[in-house]
């Protein structure tokens, strides 16, 4: 058994590599528990240099890197490079701020003076997704490392390349071995991982499904966890004058690397008076992408990146249409080779719907009417996820007032929903618990030691 790439621009494998033992299992536990003990003192400074270092890796690196993400799930390669970009970005950002944000805090109230300190807990087992095969990774995993730990990472099994580019660039950027460490193994291992005792917390970025199971695992034996799970995101348009824009966002917004992210905008929700324009210049948009070879640059659609995602897309746009949802365009796997669904828009989308009420992890975008501003908000919140909601209006009383009721993580207002390396990033209800990124990211998995003087 092992892990393999299959190529879904193709269809074709391109890479397999076998799985290693549990006897080398345990051999890079035990070594990512040595690698701790002196990492978590070493000093800030030489962190910071090999930051630097793994940041000029990746830069020098960013051609090959981004091929792989095209190459592995198909991701197109304009895309590719902003995969790249943010990794380093998100790396520069750590090693800039890690003094400030982990600064230790004075206190004198209430008859108690002393100081709040930061201080590593250990070993850490990061569980990663192939969408972003190198930003995803980054993400989980850098502020947790400046911070002093040290992790061990399960990436997808349909991105072993990446997963081995990864590792390879901590390496050849002089980090220690044992401070991130690549495993390929199967999942049914992460049980025997999560209850070493070296292992202090766990985080998974996936599907809920796969974040059930480690969540509860992580309970079972009282490890702190982290679950950046999906999500099924309104894009919500309220009153405006400005319906091109708003529709090309609204593109954007929902076929970024073929609409394989957690919180791509995945279900579109128009003020009725506006319905019948969104709903016909979307479709119109929608149908004229240039669906195609990944590695081209004129290329905005690629393919998904598995045969069972592309045949549960299939699956749920038929029941939606059964269900009552008009299909406006696509709805039809392509005839070629390899992976590829047509850009497809639903209309008459509504809980009960397939397409509303699921996430779909593709290029499908069901749209729903809502009579008034009360309905939408309603719309927006009928989900059980809770990551991200886009809202794209002129009225500023107006947003505002749909913003302070929608249920989610993240808001972004008149732009579509991203990630910020300086700002905690994470979802509600089955979106997920716990946050990445900023402050409260880097604070996750250390210990927060109140020292009180007499």
């Amino acid at each position: 058994m092992g892990s393999k790439s299959i190529n879904p621009t193709t269809g074709e494998t391109i890479f397999e590599v076998p799985h290693i033992s549990e006897a080398e299992l345990a051999v890079k536990i035990e070594t990512a528990a040595k690698a701790y003990k002196v990492w978590k003192n070493t000093p800030l400074v030489e962190k910071q240099r090999l930051f630097t270092a793994l940041a000029e890796v990746l830069e020098a690196q960013k051609g090959d890197l981004a091929k792989l993400d095209t190459l592995e799930m198909g991701m197109p390669i304009s895309d590719a490079a902003g995969d790249i970009a943010k990794s380093i970005g998100t790396i520069k950002y750590f090693r800039d701020n890690a003094e400030k944000l982990l600064s230790p805090k004075t206190f004198d109230e209430g008859g108690a003076k002393g100081r709040i300190v930061y201080e590593p807990l250990g070993v850490l087992y990061c569980v990663t997704p192939w969408n972003f095969p190198f930003n995803q990774v980054i993400r989980s995993t850098i502020p947790n490392i400046i911070a002093g730990n040290t992790v061990l990472v399960k990436h997808a099994s349909n991105v072993p390349q990446a997963a081995i580019a990864l590792e390879s660039a901590f390496l050849e950027a002089g980090f220690p071995e044992g401070i991130y460490t690549n495993l390929l193994i199967p999942s049914s291992l992460s049980e025997s991982i999560i209850a070493n005792r070296t292992i202090v917390g766990v985080t998974l970025t996936g599907g809920d499904k796969a974040g059930r199971v480690i969540g509860s695992l992580a309970g079972k034996y009282l490890k702190p966890s982290v679950l950046e799970l999906g999500g099924s995101d309104p894009f919500l348009v309220l009153d405006n004058n400005r319906m091109d824009e708003i529709v090309k966002s609204a593109i954007s917004g929902r076929m970024s690397n073929c609409g394989q992210k957690c919180n791509s905008s995945k279900r579109f929700i128009i003020l009725e008076k506006y319905y019948d324009e969104f709903c016909q210049k979307f479709a119109k948009g929608m149908s004229e992408l240039v669906v195609g070879d990944p590695m081209e640059l004129t290329t905005k659609v690629g393919p998904v990146a598995k045969e069972d995602m592309l045949e549960e897309i299939t699956v749920q746009v038929a029941d939606s249409i059964r269900a009552g949802a008009k299909l406006l365009t696509g709805g039809v796997r392509l005839d070629r080779p390899g992976y590829f669904y047509a850009p497809t828009v639903l209309s008459g989308a509504k809980p009960g719907v397939r397409a509303f009420d699921e996430e779909v992890f593709g290029p499908v975008a069901p749209v729903a009417v809502a009579r008034d501003i009360e309905e939408l908000i309603e719309l927006a919140n009928a989900s059980r996820y809770g990551l991200g909601c886009s809202i794209f209006g002129d009225d500023r009383a107006q947003i505002d007032y749909v913003a302070a009721r929608i249920e989610a993580g993240n808001v972004a207002i008149n732009k579509i929903v991203t990630s910020y390396a300086f700002l905690p990033y994470g979802g509600i209800k089955d979106a997920g618990y716990g946050k990445e990124l900023g402050e409260h990211g880097i604070k996750t998995f250390m210990n927060e030691k109140v020292i009180v003087e007499g």
